[in-house]
């Protein structure tokens, strides 16, 4: 039986140099990579594993705020003690072994819990005095470093400068007329305090002197609608001047608030029935209600 298989001939090993790879040809001979130099193996670093999540922000079980957790009322309160009539209920035999077992738990959880508290307070007021500590030693450690004199090597090295042109630490700039400046601020500041009062006072009064016209109950809203609008004797005659809402007109723009409140008069639109302007008589009876106010004091 013949056998097929042709057994070639193996062509002798040449082994590749560095510089005719594929590799080694593309670095350019400016590289430090073009001379092959041995490294040693480099250690692999230890990555931490990941952990899915976020951890919330622990609360604060002592806040400052707060009542003494570890205080014996506190723990009273907290993990008080069973009832009498409670242990007397559960005196029964057929579950007497269940409830035994059950007081037992509570007590655990009881005395847990006082445990607890205690020892956390306890934790919390030692990690507090080393981080005080801690602070207190590094504010020590600022404060000498920035209050300490200029070293001996600086000033030797140092270029040569006037003794008057080196600025001085902590150095307070003079001020002669400090005491005078402050009592007239404190003069201003009563000053101000005394007019914010009267202008207080003033404010309530006008409060209560209008008070006396204003709509707080249904019948005194009904009592102004019929008067307002549907009261045709409001309308204006030869003797007065009416207030229906029709008589009235259009209301004032801003514009003409702004310029009647400079003059203190309110000055209004055209009227849908008369087209008068301000009489001399309402600005004169303004002018007399102003000047009373001004005598008396208080809002007419």
């Amino acid at each position: 039986m013949w056998c097929r298989l042709k057994i070639r001939a193996q062509r002798p090993h040449t082994p590749a140099t560095a510089a005719h790879s594929p590799t080694a040809a593309a670095i350019p001979p400016e590289s430090p990579k073009f001379i092959p130099i041995p490294r040693p193996v480099q250690p692999q670093a230890i990555l931490r594993p990941w952990v899915k999540g976020v951890l919330p922000v622990p609360r604060k079980i002592f806040p400052e705020h707060g009542p003494d957790k570890a205080s014996p009322n506190y723990l009273a309160s907290t993990t008080p003690e069973p009832l009498p009539h409670n242990v007397d209920r559960h005196r029964d035999p057929r579950t007497a072994d269940f409830a035994s077992y059950k007081a037992r738990q509570a007590e655990n959880r009881r005395n847990n819990l006082r445990e607890s508290l205690i020892e956390l307070r306890f934790r919390k007021e030692r990690t507090d005095s080393v981080v005080a500590a801690k602070s207190r030693k590094k504010q020590a450690f600022n404060r000498a470093r920035r209050e300490a004199p200029q070293r001996e090597d600086e000033r030797l090295t140092n270029a040569t400068v006037l003794q008057s042109d080196i600025p001085r630490r902590h150095t307070i700039l003079p001020d002669p007329d400090r005491e005078a400046r402050l009592a007239a601020k404190r003069e201003n500041v009563a000053r101000h305090t005394v007019a914010k009062e009267e202008e207080r006072r003033d404010m309530l009064h006008t409060l209560y002197i209008n008070a006396g016209t204003f709509i707080t109950t249904g019948s005194q809203l009904d009592q102004v609608v019929d008067r307002v609008f549907d009261n045709v004797e409001q309308f204006t005659n030869d003797e007065k001047r009416g207030q229906n809402i029709w008589n009235l007109g259009f209301p004032e723009t801003v514009e003409e608030m702004l310029g009647g409140k400079a003059s203190g008069v309110r000055v209004n639109r055209p009227k849908a029935l008369d087209n008068a302007l301000v009489s001399r008589k309402e600005l004169h009876d303004h002018r007399m209600t102003r000047i009373g106010e001004e005598l008396t004091g208080g809002k007419a």
